[in-house]
């Protein structure tokens, strides 16, 4: 027994001795957080340049000029991007979020540089639920909350006007909030889904997961029941034309359609929902729930660019669907698949900023990782590259430049990646055993089908406690003859 114990404390220390920090904060380096933090299996043409562990939990980044806004359940940080590949801390607002934000900060924060939006615990009330902070972040060295609104959303998207970034704030389940005196949020009366004819009121059905604003004036959702609207006047949108979908999960995740609203292409992503007993996840990230799509945007085009009104020409305008890209199945992180999900598959994805009619899509794919996916100048795509540690789980992906990308970790915190020119010709493995061990789950059984990725730490501790119910059954005294 007590050489069992002894093969299972020397395996520890050698597992957690072999855990050697090569992924560092980009200015302080720091130990890893785990013995498989340091493991992680990527394309020769992604190089890894650091993390930064303390924004665990963040799915939230933005990027307007050199500046990037995160939100974590923390609060609200601003970081100098002017060397990208090393971010430098400009300010932090402490401002908790609450629920299940504690844990997973609101996503897709939005700013027009002056103010930005999040859902947060307000520090001035007993109540401990979250509702819309509107944050000054003009000096992100003295930020400060300077107006409330009694209401919360999932993501808050701002609505400009030609003369302000961020006049309007629209919440997917329908709110629409005038923030023209942002010391005074009010919230209108009527929905901005009311104003489309999707539903009344306020809610979620059909389903909304967010909005996008492409330019002024055009503003698009994204879920079941997707609608490009002009919001021209922000307080009563009017619909253009829309896309329905009928997937057995949400629907579409987000929407980007570059340029300006302008490009051959928009591009859509889901995300997929539990659907069914035996696998809480949908269908291995395969099928309609985990698809990015590419649609041609010809006829939309060219109802925007008739004269008038072009009534009919809206009528017959549609978004025609091009192409889907998916991860592979199920398999190992060496071959940059995994072993299994533990929850959900696609969700946030961007155009890279020199996409024009065709170009680079980054998306994250949760327990997948980070996907770098080409779109051709016929809106087909192919996987170009992939970055996947064993213990992450990608939220959400922000082109810094047009080959650096910031990558929100909901395990890891935030990522720094850089993407190369040429193709990629092989792989790069960090901690190789560590890779193949967390992949042994490969083939089935209860642990597989939940999606759960038993970790080298937790099978060792399992060995130990296993040991030492060995050791007491061995040494109990043994019972009196009846």
């Amino acid at each position: 027994m007590r050489r069992v114990m002894s093969v299972c404390l020397s395996a520890g220390l050698l597992l957690v001795a072999s855990a050697a920090p090569v992924s560092a904060h980009p200015s302080l380096p720091l130990p890893p957080a785990d013995a498989l933090d340091p493991a992680y299996t990527a394309t020769d043409n992604v190089t890894h340049l650091g993390r930064f562990p303390e924004h665990a939990g963040t799915a939230g980044g933005r990027l307007l000029g050199e500046r990037f806004y995160l939100t974590d359940p923390r609060g609200v940080y601003v970081y100098d991007t002017s060397e990208p590949t090393e971010p430098r801390l400009l300010g932090f607002l402490p401002l908790p979020q609450s629920g299940a934000a504690a844990a997973l900060a609101q996503e897709d924060p939005d700013t027009d540089g002056h103010i930005l939006l999040v859902d947060a615990i307000d520090p001035t009330s007993a109540s401990t639920a979250a509702t819309l902070q509107v944050v000054d972040v003009s000096d992100p060295g003295r930020m400060q909350v300077i107006g409330r609104a009694p209401v919360a959303d999932h993501t808050w998207t701002c609505v400009s006007l030609p003369d302000n970034g961020c006049a309007y704030a629209y919440g997917r389940t329908g709110y629409i909030v005038d923030l023209r005196d942002p010391t005074d949020p009010r919230v209108l009366e009527r929905s901005w889904r009311e104003h489309v004819g999707i539903n009344e009121g306020f809610g979620n059905d059909p389903y909304t997961h967010d909005l996008t604003e492409f330019r002024t004036g055009r503003v698009m959702s994204a879920g079941k029941h997707n609608v490009l609207m002009n919001t021209t006047d922000p307080a009563a949108p009017r619909l253009l034309t829309d896309l329905e979908v009928d997937y057995h999960t949400f629907g579409y995740h987000s929407v980007e359609w570059p340029n300006e609203g302008r490009d051959a292409f928009l591009v859509a992503g889901t995300e997929i929902a539990p659907d069914g007993p035996t696998n809480l996840a949908g269908s291995d990230c395969q099928g309609e729930g985990s698809w990015i799509s590419t649609y041609d945007t010809t006829s939309v085009r060219k109802a925007e660019r008739a004269p008038g009104a072009a009534d009919g020409l809206w009528r017959r305008a549609a978004f025609e669907p091009i192409d889907r890209y998916h991860v592979a199945e199920r398999g190992i992180f060496l071959d940059g698949n995994a072993p299994a999900h533990t929850l959900y598959c696609a969700h946030w994805m961007e155009l890279a900023p020199d996409f024009r009619d065709g170009g680079r899509m980054v998306a994250a794919y949760y327990d997948w990782g980070t996907r770098f996916v080409d779109i051709a100048d016929d809106g087909t795509m192919q996987e170009i590259g992939w970055f996947l540690p064993v213990d992450g789980y990608a939220g959400s992906a922000q082109w810094i430049t047009d080959n650096v990308v910031y990558v929100m970790d909901y395990r890891r915190g935030l990522e720094v990646l850089r993407l190369g020119d040429d193709a990629a010709t092989g792989t790069v493995e960090i901690g190789d055993d560590l890779l193949a061990a967390g992949s042994a789950v490969v083939g089935g059984g209860p642990l597989h089908r939940l999606g759960e990725q038993p970790q080298l730490l937790t099978l060792f501790l399992g060995l130990v406690m296993a040991g030492f119910a060995l050791r007491r059954r061995s040494t109990a005294p043994t019972p009196a003859p009846a």
